[in-house]
């Protein structure tokens, strides 16, 4: 392969005689000096998680002044990062600020999933990291849109991403408010189908899985007449849903329901951002287990160590009781912070389930065959997020 540089800014490539022209990339503004040390404590402030909380800004020098763009989520983050480069002395601040959501959207700021599972990228492009998912109709916060991609927070955790177009039904606040006071079913499967026809063996509409919700419509024998929040109708299983408001009512986070749920689980694959029955990373399968007994964790393993009430450990684990979270990682030095990176549910006499390769069980006690010593050297804290 060969290259040449033509007049136009256009980089040839020669690959076999052929021609490949690839245009030039801009250079990239540089940095201005002091402007993001001006508007850390700003970030701070409003935006102290970026996995939470939007706060993308940039800054670039513009002739004697400087200019400030990106998007943050209200007006005060805005004013309050001009005011902190004005007071550095950096120049006159031009504003190109979008403030979201972006008005653009209209009154249709909400989303609700259309598939069975969404995925969430860090970046608006498949090739993107996974870093969370969303489950059938649960709702998400639109904050713009582009490129085929809605940048949304995800609801009830507000974990920030970018979701397919396609994968949200975009409704206003009073067709979402409908959704979500109307008579719905809750998945409590796995994973399982919802039919075209009241038969087993007719064509499906739709996969989900557990913790999906659906729109009851009616009752057909042993099935249960459904709607999507795309319009979208068939029939499932009436044995693997349940009314949402008696599920609800009937959540009983006990250590018991907590293991009884962390089991359903066994075996589902590893998959980094996955909080379903097709695939959970370590955090994803605690929240999801909480979940589905009533409880809503943070989405990732150092928010879920934040939670609850710290647990004593001894060698014995004779303080930590069923259903505590147990979180691993690397403890703090003089050169560097404390690192939680991997939790686990305790189940009793040591043991643990966790998702690490696939969902298993693991030991902390040394006379146990699935005794983990790599774990329990990594052993950080122990936290009880259980009532009472």
């Amino acid at each position: 392969m060969s290259f040449r540089f033509l007049r136009t800014g256009v980089l040839a490539a020669s690959f076999f005689g052929a021609a490949v022209f690839v245009a030039a990339q801009p250079p990239a503004p540089a940095a201005v000096p002091g402007a993001q040390e001006a508007l850390a404590p700003v970030k701070a402030r409003f935006a102290p998680d970026k996995r939470l909380a939007v706060f993308d800004l940039a800054v670039e020098r513009t002739g004697a002044g400087i200019t400030l763009k990106g998007d943050v989520e209200n007006a005060e983050a805005r004013d309050a990062a001009v005011k902190a480069l004005e007071g550095a002395g950096l120049g006159p601040v031009t504003t190109a600020v979008a403030v979201l959501p972006d008005p653009s959207l209209g009154a249709r700021r909400s989303g609700i999933v259309r598939v069975s599972v969404a995925n969430v990228r860090g970046r608006a492009a498949h090739a993107a990291e996974m870093v969370t998912q969303t489950i059938m109709g649960w709702p998400a916060r639109v904050l713009k849109q582009q490129a085929g991609w809605y940048y949304v927070h995800t609801e009830p955790d507000g974990y920030l991403g970018w979701i397919e177009e396609l994968q949200l039904a975009i409704v206003d606040d009073v067709a979402l408010a409908a959704w979500n006071t109307g008579a719905r079913v809750i998945v409590t499967a796995p994973i399982t189908f919802v039919m075209d026809q009241p038969r087993a063996g007719a064509v499906p509409v739709t996969d989900v899985v557990a913790g999906a919700i659906l729109r009851t419509i009616g009752r057909e024998s042993d099935w249960t007449a459904v709607a999507l929040a795309d319009g979208r109708q068939g029939f499932v299983l009436s044995t693997q849903v349940e009314d949402f408001n008696t599920w609800k009512q009937g959540r009983r986070p006990t250590p018991d329901n907590i293991e009884r749920t962390a089991q359903v689980f066994m075996g589902v694959p590893y998959l980094w951002g996955g909080t379903s029955s097709k695939g959970l990373d370590c955090s994803g399968y605690a929240k999801t287990v909480f979940r589905l007994n009533g409880i809503e964790l943070p989405r990732d393993t150092d928010q879920q160590a934040a939670q609850g009430a710290a647990v004593s450990v001894d060698d014995g684990m004779t303080q930590v009781r069923k259903g505590d979270l147990l979180f691993f990682g690397t403890a703090a030095t003089a050169e560097r912070p404390e690192r939680v990176s991997h939790v686990g549910i305790y189940v009793g006499n040591g043991e643990f389930l966790h998702a690490s390769g696939l969902v298993r069980r693991n030991s902390l006690l040394p006379a146990s065959p699935v005794y983990s010593e790599s774990l329990r050297a990594r052993l950080l804290r122990v936290r009880r997020v259980l009532p009472g």
